[in-house]
């Protein structure tokens, strides 16, 4: 996570209350900044691969990968979330 020091700009955000209270009761009081910082980051990295993705849409064929669904086609996005959907069952 990038340390926001001299770097950095106050931005007032407004944001519903139950929201606030849910980041309160996860990062703690005191800790919202970090915790939309975190958020924001992690956020952002997913857009860029899921440019990324929908751009280069196709590069990874049948040809390419062995476990390949036939429904999935040539469908990048699809197989990419197929892949991930496997790695958060096998981390629980």
């Amino acid at each position: 996570m990038v340390n926001p020091g001299k770097n950095s700009r106050i931005t007032a955000v407004r944001l519903p209350l139950n929201i606030l209270k849910e980041i309160d009761a996860i990062a703690g009081k005191g800790n919202r900044s970090k915790f939309i910082l975190s958020a924001i980051e992690k956020e952002l990295k997913r857009q860029k691969r899921l440019a990324f993705i929908q751009k280069e849409e196709g590069f990874i064929t049948g040809k390419l990968v062995p476990d390949r669904r036939p429904e999935e086609g040539d469908d990048t996005l699809a197989f990419i979330n197929r892949l991930r959907e496997k790695n958060v069952r096998s981390d629980d």
